[in-house]
């Protein structure tokens, strides 16, 4: 009796931590980078399967340099409002587009398709970063044709870096002359089911299979699909990834082979250990510790 309602206890649960990831709960945008004193234009574009995505292109005068920006999956280009589910945190962008100003960046971000202001596509329904990876190849076709004597670098974030090592193994010719890539809290169905389970306490060798399960069923991805270690490889140009270690939606574990299987020569994995709340680490370069950030970053 006790395993049956152990096991329709998990069944319920791992229902609900798939159902989170069929359908994008869009966000409006909070604020503007003007709040920052920042110049900035709005800018449209097209994904490369033809999407309308909405920008915002905020201009270094005299600097040659320029980062893109992918977002996660809970806000858009402004950041994300407090989530009670998700630690209850505001994550403020235009800061970070403000410190990545003043170091003498170009900042080019946008909101990923079903977010922001960008257009709806499919009803709303997340691809799981396959459709948005065609965002971040229309966004590098974008600043090739308008910027093309820009250094460009990466900085994305959760859904959105695994969205770039998504559109870096699909289109990798889009992507050769970025210089660096920061890639923050990358998250697997492995990790984020393993972690979830451990807090619970509903732990089981069957619950990365029957989540996975769940989610071919609602978004049509199997296991193979959401494998970001098979992707990873692609990614080869220097990646600096970075994680709270605490973060009790994924594993240090699933983290660790994440990293280790970039294809990336020149890699470092930067542990975030002041924190323990997931979002914490989107406002962790840019509140904390902007040192750590353009030391490595002005390696190249």
């Amino acid at each position: 009796m006790f395993e049956l309602i152990a096991k329709l206890k998990r069944t319920l649960i791992l229902r609900q931590m798939a159902k989170f990831f069929a359908k994008v709960d869009r966000r409006p945008l909070l604020r503007t980078p003007s709040e920052a004193g920042l110049v900035f234009n709005e800018v449209d574009f097209k994904a490369s399967d033809g999407v309308n995505l909405k920008a915002w292109f905020i201009p270094c005068e005299g600097s040659n340099k320029l980062v893109v920006f992918n977002h996660f999956m809970l806000g858009n280009r402004s950041g994300a409002k407090p989530d009670p589910n998700w630690g209850d945190i505001s994550v403020d962008f235009i800061q970070l587009y403000k410190l990545f100003h003043d170091q003498g960046y170009n900042v080019f971000t946008y909101d990923l398709r079903n977010h922001g202001e960008s257009a709806i596509y499919d009803g709303g329904k997340l691809g799981l970063t396959h459709t948005e990876a065609n965002d971040a190849i229309g966004a590098m076709d974008y600043i090739k044709e308008c910027y093309p004597n820009m250094r460009q670098y990466l900085y994305s974030q959760c859904y959105g870096t695994v969205t770039t090592m998504r559109a870096i193994h699909r289109a990798p010719e889009r992507f050769k002359d970025v210089r660096a890539y920061v890639s923050l809290q990358p998250l697997s169905p492995k990790g984020f089911v393993e972690g979830i389970s451990k807090n619970l306490k509903i732990s089981h060798a069957d619950n990365v299979k029957q989540f996975v399960g769940y989610i071919e069923k609602q978004n049509g991805y199997n296991d193979d699909d959401l494998n970001v270690t098979l992707i990873a490889p692609s990614t080869k140009m220097p990646v600096l990834m970075s994680q709270v270690r605490r973060d009790f939606r994924t594993t240090e574990a699933s983290i660790q082979e994440m990293f280790e299987a970039l294809g990336s020569i020149d890699k470092e994995m930067f542990w975030i250990d002041e924190h323990e709340e997931r979002l914490e680490g989107y406002n962790y370069f840019w509140r904390d510790n902007p040192t750590k950030l353009f030391e490595w970053l002005n390696r190249y």
